[in-house]
């Protein structure tokens, strides 16, 4: 309910694709709330990304895009829209909408579907670019912090998980993706598994091969090229992810989903970059738990990312002692 003397504003958030993206929207959607109680925020993807926001409770709902999109929209009645996809459908619905302010960041053909257009300036981390629209509602920053809630079915899975395969809370136990859908993002199967091999035998560790459904193949076929033991995880949904992320000591992969899951449960990281992306956009600013490496993937060898785990990783260490 409103507070007497204010107008509930209705804001709807677009993110089509991507679960990251998705993700790493949510201190926005957190800032709004928190600046504007009284607000009514709504948030518009595609069916892939709803556990990201189903337990977000300064979400007031979540529209999936589907063949009646526009019709939800015009019903929904928005004030405001504020479009973060570079796309012809999302620009489309953004005018649809029949929102009094259409808000997206400059595109030269944006003028028939947006009518507040600021220049992009990159801020690094991209977190940071999407708050920068709080300046165009005269509203405060609430963070960086990314919000991600399981529930405690997904844990019970993880801890049930954990016990069929001898895992206790004293393994130094790592996640590992493999996986990514860009193949300029990928590192060489033989390389992840010769180095999920060293970390087993020179860390002690234990390490987690993670994947989604269409990924258990590539996965599969990965482990195959270990020499030594490793553990395939359960067919994770996204809310059984982030519980098992949430209960490892450290994930290590390549720039994707899971490594933002990691950062919304705290979780330190150690994410490998091809030479295409730059990691400042990726990674949270002064952290001192999330750490990467960058390099020719076809060149970068495992003993080169061994050692960059460790000089970079001094938790490392914290978690060995």
């Amino acid at each position: 309910m409103a507070e007497k003397g204010k107008s509930s504003v209705k804001i709807l958030i677009i993110v089509l694709r991507a679960i990251g993206d998705v993700l790493l929207t949510t201190p926005l959607i957190r800032a709004i709330k928190k600046n504007k109680p009284e607000s009514q925020i709504y948030f518009l993807t595609q069916k892939t990304s709803e556990d990201i926001l189903k337990n977000n409770s300064y979400l007031s709902g979540i529209i999936l895009m589907d063949k009646d999109t526009v019709k939800k929209l015009k019903e929904y009645k928005f004030d405001v829209v504020i479009d973060f996809m570079n796309c012809a459908i999302s620009g489309y619905y953004t005018f649809k909408s029949g929102a009094k302010k259409r808000i997206a960041f400059y595109r030269p053909w944006g003028f028939w579907c947006y009518n507040i257009m600021p220049k992009y300036s990159a801020q690094g981390y991209t977190v940071n670019d999407r708050l920068s629209m709080l300046d165009l509602l005269d509203l405060k920053k609430d963070g960086i912090n990314l919000d991600l809630n399981y529930n405690i079915k997904n844990e019970e899975k993880v801890f049930s998980f954990f016990e069929q395969n001898n895992i206790s809370q004293k393994d130094l136990l790592i996640s590992f993706d493999v996986t990514s859908k860009r193949d300029y993002k990928s590192w060489q199967s033989e390389k992840f598994a010769k180095l999920a091999d060293m970390i087993s035998e020179k860390l002690n560790a234990k390490v987690i091969f993670i994947y989604a459904p269409n990924e258990i193949d590539y996965v599969k076929n990965t482990m195959n090229l270990c020499k030594k033991q490793h553990i395939l995880s359960f067919n994770t949904g996204l809310l059984d992810l982030t519980a098992l992320i949430k209960n490892v000591k450290l994930h290590i992969g390549t720039s994707s989903a899971p490594g933002h899951i990691a950062v919304s449960q705290q979780t330190p990281t150690f994410i490998i970059y091809g030479k295409r992306t730059n990691p400042i956009n990726w990674t949270p600013p002064g952290s001192d738990i999330h750490k990467y490496i960058q390099g020719d993937l076809d060149k970068l060898s495992v003993e080169e990312v061994f050692e960059k785990l460790k000089e970079n990783y001094g938790i490392i260490n914290n978690l060995l002692s």
